[in-house]
């Protein structure tokens, strides 16, 4: 049961910020949240605390803005007070140059007590870094 909640949990917590809410991934941490976003791109991250977890959100915005997340699956396993979470992530957005991009993430939560406590990101990096490039080659020429 209590497995179910936490799926039930990442959903809608997904859902939301898959809709451009990206405050409602912010709202669930703990404090001391670690946030990784694996990979040498504008959006590698190796962040601690709310704060910085919330900027680097708004930093995804400016790279990819109009990005849409949508959750594929989720699987929890653990107990309250250590909860381990992996997360399918689509991701999807058209590049300001009018190309699409699409890539896959996967995401390792661990949550205490229902707050998110670490957060590990893994995207196709070479995927995202072109799609950055072709963005950055776009405002350049603006």
């Amino acid at each position: 049961m209590y497995h179910a909640i936490v799926r039930a949990l990442v959903r809608r917590t997904w859902r939301r910020v898959g809709a451009g809410d990206f405050d409602a991934a912010v709202a669930m941490t703990a404090p001391d949240v670690r946030f990784r976003f694996l990979g040498d791109t504008p959006l590698g991250a190796d962040v601690r605390g709310r704060q910085a977890f919330r900027e680097w959100f708004d930093r995804f915005e400016r790279e990819l803005p109009g990005v849409r997340l949508e959750l594929v699956d989720v699987v929890a396993n653990g107990w309250p007070w250590r909860t381990t979470v992996a997360a399918q992530l689509r991701v999807s957005a058209t590049l300001a140059d009018g190309t699409p991009y699409g890539n896959t993430a996967i995401q390792w939560l661990t949550l205490r007590w229902g707050r998110l406590t670490d957060d590990l990101v893994l995207e196709d990096t070479l995927a995202l870094d072109a799609a950055l490039r072709r963005q950055q080659a776009v405002s350049r020429a603006l």
